[in-house]
């Protein structure tokens, strides 16, 4: 499993944990159900499916609108997911100028496509 389909499994994980905390409140049961669907959909690569039921969650939360709390966790999971999509693209940067400072060269377009064309497990 790469580091995006862990990062993405995370977020579910996160998301599912505050609903399940809220669960008495009206329609979190039902969208804590279609998020699990929606997770398992997404690990076996059902985008299709998993998209239906990330609808179906949104919209268990729409009609049953949650309340204070629930609101201000959701936002929490979702702010650091956030974050951490912006705070990725310079990460990567800082990794290449301290593996340039430590005499590290950069790959090619060619040997980039090789390593790529290798880890698919086809070849050039």
């Amino acid at each position: 499993m790469d580091y995006t389909i862990s990062n993405n499994a995370k977020l579910f994980d996160e998301l599912l944990q505050v609903l399940n905390n809220h669960r008495s409140e009206p329609g979190v049961v039902e969208a804590l159900e279609d998020l699990k669907a929606a997770k398992v959909n997404y690990l076996q690569r059902s985008i299709d499916h998993m998209m239906n039921c990330l609808v179906l969650a949104i919209h268990d939360l729409i009609v049953n609108p949650p309340n204070t709390e629930l609101k201000k966790d959701l936002i929490a999971v979702i702010h650091r997911y956030y974050t951490g999509i912006f705070e990725a693209g310079s990460k990567l940067t800082e990794m290449a100028r301290e593996y340039e400072a430590s005499g590290g060269q950069p790959l090619s377009h060619d040997e980039i496509l090789e390593e790529v064309d290798g880890r698919r497990g086809g070849a050039r």
